[in-house]
């Protein structure tokens, strides 16, 4: 009797206690925003990103962001580290000149992996649209001017064939318009013709001014051309056309001092373990020119940070952060394969998918990224200059594979964080019924895991900043970062808990149609 008085003593001490254990167990249904990195923060990140300055890939400065990432990551309880190690040979800029009749004109850049050589030949300017061939280029210097793409809007909407919804509340995109920027990847085409034709050189000319574009750094293929290349600005493209305009030969000299050293870079790997093995991989890369170009991995410390914080049980999957590099190598491996670091990775993930290792990627770049638009010089000088937009950031697209639970997923966070100015997407190439996926192109570092058949979801947007240093932090709009920060933790949040059926949606299908033989985009 005296043993069930006691029990009766003591059962109102337990009780109480059961409501505060499952109280402490209860998950998020949303990021606590106060608990989430403060824009203040996320300033500071910026700009000690932007204190390394250019990292190209495998440089001191790219190794020393890698070991910085490294070292904030380590403050952060949980995580577990790797590292994926490949074998390069760095191109390294040692100096650029050029003089065009006698007279020296200012250089902005080399073209990256251009071959290191002093060659003086006639000038050949060869207009957009002219084939470089041998009859007009043999044993030349070739001028070329670089284009402008122009993208339709309409086609980021969802009757325009890309779109699945778009988010802008404040009407700031004109359906009938167009984005452009300029496209120095085509001089990737230019060296090849050039060298292909037997010229002894390229000048790229920006519409651009020489402090807008200095150090300028595309393509970045990682093999080398077969010439010198270079880019000059807009004043000095000029200087080139009026010394050319009397249609007297004119001779140029142009030398591009660059060495190859063997080096490695690395990729690597956080891992914050969840309640199954079963992986959310969220993915960024490490080498740029400027912070926007690679903040993914700013916003990807205070996830980890976030997401470390809760109880193991409201992180029913595992997730690997992974810090990738190549992206300014994209022959990382050799000269068979384009597919950068994140190429390696998408592979390796999806030999393990089919084990239910790997439920998802995400994939983040350019967040928060501010809007510059191209306008016309003052005084008459030529070409346009990129003036910074005070209101409107640039439009992030989201490309998400072929699941439209995981579309509406998206579309939900987006639309809740108020990320104003976003496409959810199907892809950024036209479907081809023929292949798997239909939409090869993600636009970006999320293209290798869509070709690969992995559910992934990859916002990325199109700053005509991205390739030039000479913009740094002030290039990003850091509310709007913080806010598609929040969205895309509350995303990876969500994934945990979410079917394996509903993530992948028609990725299981597909991927039964590649074993069966249907073309990949890989």
């Amino acid at each position: 009797m005296r043993r069930l008085a006691l029990l009766a003593l003591l059962l109102p001490l337990i009780t109480p206690a059961q409501p505060a254990l499952a109280q402490a167990t209860t998950c998020p249904v949303r990021v606590d925003p106060a608990a989430f990195a403060s824009e203040t923060r996320l300033t500071t990140l910026a700009e000690q990103q932007e204190a390394f300055g250019p990292r190209p890939t495998g440089s001191t400065a790219h190794a020393g962001y890698i070991d910085w990432l490294e070292d904030e990551l380590a403050a952060i309880p949980g995580l577990q580290f790797s590292s994926l190690p490949y074998a390069i040979d760095r191109w390294d800029s040692l100096g650029t000149s050029l003089t065009v009749g006698g007279t020296a004109v200012q250089v902005a850049a080399p073209v990256p992996f251009s071959a290191p050589a002093n060659v003086t030949a006639p000038l050949v300017h060869l207009a957009a649209g002219t084939n470089i061939t041998a009859a007009n280029a043999a044993g030349k210097i070739v001028v070329r001017d670089l284009p402008w793409t122009n993208v339709p809007n309409l086609l980021f909407y969802p009757l325009g064939g890309l779109g699945y919804s778009m988010y802008d509340p404040g009407l700031t995109i004109n359906l009938l318009g167009s984005e452009s920027m300029e496209a120095p990847a085509a001089a990737d085409a230019d060296l090849k013709a050039a060298a292909a034709a037997g010229a002894l050189g390229v000048i790229e000319v920006s519409q651009l001014p020489h402090a807008q574009i200095e150090g300028m750094y595309a393509p970045y293929e990682g093999l080398p051309y077969g010439l010198p290349g270079a880019y000059v600005g807009a004043d000095q493209g000029k200087q080139i056309k009026d010394a050319l305009a009397s249609g007297q030969q004119v001779q140029a000299t142009l030398s591009v001092d660059a060495a190859w050293t063997p080096t490695t870079t690395r990729t690597l790997l956080a891992t914050l373990p969840g309640g199954s093995a079963q992986k959310i991989v969220v993915e960024s890369h490490t080498d740029g020119m400027s912070p926007v170009w690679d903040n993914g991995p700013l916003t990807m410390i205070e996830m980890a940070r976030y997401l470390s914080s809760l109880p193991v049980a409201c992180r029913p999957r595992t997730v690997q952060f992974a810090f990738v590099t190549g992206h300014l190598y994209q022959h990382l491996t050799g000269p068979d394969v384009r597919e950068g670091g994140a190429g390696q990775l998408a592979a390796q993930l999806d030999a393990e998918y089919d084990q239910g290792l790997v439920s998802s990627v995400v994939v983040l770049e350019h967040l928060g990224a501010r809007r510059y638009d191209a306008v016309a010089r003052p005084g008459g000088l030529p070409g346009k200059q990129l003036v910074a937009n005070t209101t409107l950031t640039e439009l992030l697209m989201v490309p998400v594979s072929e699941s439209t639970q995981l579309r509406e997923l998206v579309k939900g966070h987006i639309q809740h964080w108020d990320v104003r100015r976003t496409a959810v997407l199907k892809g950024l190439s036209a479907a081809d019924l023929t292949k798997v996926p239909r939409h090869c192109s993600f636009g970006g570092e999320g293209t290798p895991y869509n070709q690969h058949l992995l559910p992934v979801i990859a916002p990325i947007a199109a700053p005509k900043t991205l390739f030039s240093p000479q913009f740094g932090a002030e290039a990003i709009d850091v509310a709007a970062m913080r806010k598609a920060s929040l969205a895309f933790t509350d995303v990876v949040l969500d994934l945990g808990p979410m079917a394996q059926s509903a993530v992948a949606g028609d990725v299981t299908s597909m991927r039964q149609m590649r074993a069966s033989g249907t073309p990949g985009c890989v």
